[in-house]
Parts: structure tokens; sequence; C-alpha cells
């Protein structure tokens, strides 16, 4: 419906979208861990084609009904946050579960998302921008090549090298990135961290700058 859609259905898109999420937040309480992030990346995804995706007219919601979306999306987030963000191997610097840390990671990935989308959000519509710095004590977006990789035992390799890699000082933290000033040279931590980040990583690179300027 939204990638075909016309403006003459821009309503309709509009309508069913704002349904689906009003459903996600009815229900989530009842969700499972995983079902619960399933629901959280929906909103994720639905939200940026409401937000952002459906070209605005006169007929569109208002700022007010997009803002207390956002606010209540928040409470989705919590209760994904209170699930676990991040696993004991992970602050022992070991091997974890490759299943667990795939979840985690995503978790962590999904609401940082939401942060950036919550960020853009209130650029465009002239909002104050809010901070997401309780987000610092988190792993920063891992490597590319571990998130991608799709084979347990290649994974497995390639985090025990990673590990090697970053044996001093543990991963690389959000608060690392949050505490980059503007005009300096970047750190080794830091220098490293982008030599293997995916894009995703990139995309809240970007954002700190412009928020920076």
């Amino acid at each position: 419906m939204w990638s075909e859609h016309t403006q003459g259905s821009i309503d309709l898109v509009q309508n069913t979208v704002l349904a689906e999420i009003q459903r996600l937040l009815r229900e989530y309480v009842s969700y499972s861990e995983t079902d619960l992030l399933a629901a959280l990346q929906s909103l994720l995804l639905l939200l940026t084609i409401l937000l952002f995706g459906v070209k605005r007219t006169g007929s569109g919601i208002s700022q007010h009904i997009e803002a207390e979306l956002i606010v209540n999306v928040w409470d989705v987030m919590s209760s994904v946050a209170r699930t676990g963000m991040l696993l004991d191997e992970e602050q022992s610097h070991v091997l974890p579960s490759w299943r667990e840390w795939a979840l985690v990671s995503a978790k962590r990935r999904t609401i940082q998302a939401l942060h950036h989308l919550e960020w853009a959000w209130s650029l465009v519509r002239g909002y104050p921008v809010l901070t997401c710095f309780e987000l610092g004590p988190l792993p920063a977006p891992t490597a590319g090549y571990l998130w991608n990789e799709n084979d347990e035992l290649q994974w497995k390799q390639s985090y025990t090298k990673w590990l090697g890699i970053w044996k001093t000082g543990g991963s690389y933290k959000l608060g690392e990135l949050f505490n980059i000033d503007p005009g300096d040279d970047l750190n080794s931590r830091t220098e490293m961290w982008l030599a293997e980040v995916d894009e995703f990583g990139m995309v809240l690179m970007a954002e700190l700058n412009a928020i920076d300027a």
C-alpha cells in the first residue's frame, strides 16, 4: 500500500498505518521477549512511513498525534530495555552465545534507530532535540562483519578475533561516541570503531556531527 500509494490513496495508507501502530501499542504488554522486539521493529518501520514516507497533505495527522505516538512508543522501548540490553559475556569480554548476542544486538540497534527517528522528527517539526545519553554505557553498533554473518561457526571465529582487537578497554561504547569534540582529532579507539562499523553506525556518527554543528 505504501510503496504504490497515489495522491488519492494517501489517506487510506495513512489511516491503515496508524491503525496498525495503535494495535501494537494496545497489545505489546502481552508479548514474549522476541515478539516484543518484533513489535518494536514494526513500530520503527510504521512510524518511518507515517512520519516521513507518506506525502504530507492538509488532511494528514496532526503534530500533536505524532508527538503522542512517539511518547507511547517510548513505553514499548522501555519494555524491550527491561528484557536485557547487555550480556554478562559482553561485560566480561568473552565469547557469548550467537543467538543471545544477535538478540541483544538487535534490541540495541532498534532502540538506537528509534532515537534517531525521534531526532529527525524533532528537527523537521521544530521540537527540541532530546538526548539519549542514558544509552552511553551500552556498546556502540558493532563491526559490520559480525552483524552480517549468517554462519554460526564463522561468526564465532570472527567474534574471537574481534575480542582480540578490543581486548584493551573492551568494546567501543556509545558514550565514547557522544564525547567526541567537534574539530578535535579522533582518538585511536574511535578510529578503530569507524574502520569496522557498518552503515548504521555511520548514520549515528552523522547524527552526532549534525547535533554538534
